[in-house]
């Protein structure tokens, strides 16, 4: 008989609408079930066949980190606050592409810039109480010029300079916006998307950024562009910073160290995403 671990994280935006008899339910009782709430660094996930992750998109990615070189099955249910990550695949399949920043897993961001803060920043109190309009509220507060100094290799282009935003990215969505149009849910390759500085900060600056923010996620994007925003899709690169810098993995705080290795990697292990329940 199989063995399923649930890990159920309790403070994710909509966990009151999972349960572990929701699991149950969904995925069949005939195995033997474990239940972890969340506390996942200290999981031993080798007596394990299947994994079910009751959560946000932090939730997963925190236990992809160590299953997706594995041989295991993973269902998300998404109750999360954004969900991004559960929005955007239905099918259960052996070849899930991540990304890693050095020996760190995402699923399907890694950010830095502006409004990235809100993604880690927002008390996961205000999440449970308000949904996305905790985001919403944050919004004006993170909307600000940022200069991150940086060199960035993508397969055999290089672009430096200083950056608003830097955003890697496998997904056609993030932050509630579906802004990729270049996503293949099949490659091994996901995308760069960055906008440059502005001349000028203060007010002027931030109206010097509305525009090409506005063109990436209202928009969209579709094919590769090199100038004041930049587009790229790619399978290896590099990142040089002038210093430590937070980013915005998955929705929860990762400091990147000043040289990072980025890549999008198949995994070993089996994923589904189960949303309706």
């Amino acid at each position: 008989m199989k063995k399923c671990l649930i890990i159920f994280n309790p403070t994710a935006g909509k966990s009151s609408k999972c349960s572990v008899d929701c699991v149950k339910k969904k995925i069949g009782e005939d195995r033997i079930f474990t239940i972890n709430e969340r506390n996942v660094s200290k999981i031993d996930f080798s007596p394990y066949d299947e994994i079910a992750v009751c959560g946000g998109d932090g939730t997963l990615s925190g236990v992809m980190q160590y299953l997706y070189d594995k041989d295991k099955t993973v269902f998300y249910f998404p109750c999360g606050t954004l969900n991004d990550k559960g929005k955007q695949r239905r099918t259960n399949r052996n070849d899930l592409v991540v990304g890693k920043c050095g020996d760190k897993i995402f699923t399907y961001v890694l950010a830095c810039g502006s409004f990235t803060p809100i993604g880690y920043a927002v008390e996961q109190q205000k999440k449970k109480a308000l949904g996305t309009l905790a985001y919403v509220l944050d919004v004006i507060n993170e909307y600000k010029v940022y200069r991150q100094s940086a060199e960035i290799i993508c397969d055999d282009c290089v672009y430096d300079g200083d950056f608003t935003l830097i955003m890697f990215i496998k997904s056609p969505r993030c932050f509630g916006f579906k802004f990729n149009r270049d996503y293949d849910e099949n490659s091994t390759f996901g995308h760069l998307v960055a906008i440059r500085s502005p001349k000028h900060d203060g007010l002027i600056g931030k109206i010097e950024i509305f525009f090409p923010f506005f063109r990436v996620f209202f928009m969209g994007m579709k094919k590769e562009r090199n100038g004041n925003i930049v587009f790229k899709r790619f399978e290896n690169g590099k990142l040089r910073l002038s210093e430590k810098t937070n980013f915005c993995l998955d929705g929860e705080l990762y400091v990147a160290d000043k040289t990072s290795e980025i890549e999008f990697v198949k995994t070993q292990c089996k994923f589904n995403v189960i949303d309706d329940f």
